[in-house]
């Protein structure tokens, strides 16, 4: 596996790492894998220009160089550079893909501790304060302690939420809650 060379490594800082999905088992003799996908995953490597691949360990992503080589839409086969049989492929298995660049570099990406501690508000009145931002199967889901006492959860996505970093607040669409 290579590191990636020092200009990708800052190019990489205030960019977004996307996830594709997992590499899974090895497919046929010539170093294909599969990728299975997360939810945004096709669309993620669709539009990626460069891929990364976070190994077990919480070691830092890798970048490698990718091609697809089969598949489906639903199912596509990858190669990485390098892994020309069923062995060296093997040696990926269980790894996250992640893209970045291309369109990628354009999506909206928030920090989760930067919204950690916001004020939520709805239809101009305040409704809590994002305590976390849990992973979901769709999409990210902001936590909010409820000035009620209760829990909020709201699906983190253009069209419900919208972040203001400078307002110390997100709002969420009104008539939602």
């Amino acid at each position: 596996m290579t590191q990636p060379a020092e200009d990708d490594r800052q190019s990489q800082e205030g960019r977004g790492l996307w996830p594709c999905g997992v590499l899974g088992a090895p497919h046929g003799l010539d170093g294909r894998l599969h990728l299975r996908l997360s939810s945004d995953g096709f669309a993620c490597f669709a539009a990626g220009t460069r891929f990364y691949v976070s190994a077990r360990g919480g070691q830092a992503p890798e970048q490698v160089e990718l091609e697809r080589a089969g598949g489906s839409d639903r199912r596509p086969l990858v190669r990485v550079a390098g892994a020309r049989t069923r062995e060296a492929a093997a040696l990926w298995t269980g790894g996250l893909l992640l893209a970045a660049g291309g369109e990628l570099d354009d999506r909206p990406q928030h920090v989760c501790g930067d919204l950690v501690g916001l004020r939520a508000v709805s239809g101009g009145e305040d409704i809590g304060t994002v305590t976390d931002v849990l992973q979901g199967v769709a999409q990210d889901i902001l936590l909010i302690a409820a000035v009620d006492g209760g829990e909020v959860m709201v699906p983190l996505v253009d069209e419900l939420v919208d972040v203001d970093l400078e307002a110390g607040a997100v709002s969420i669409r009104d008539g939602l809650l």
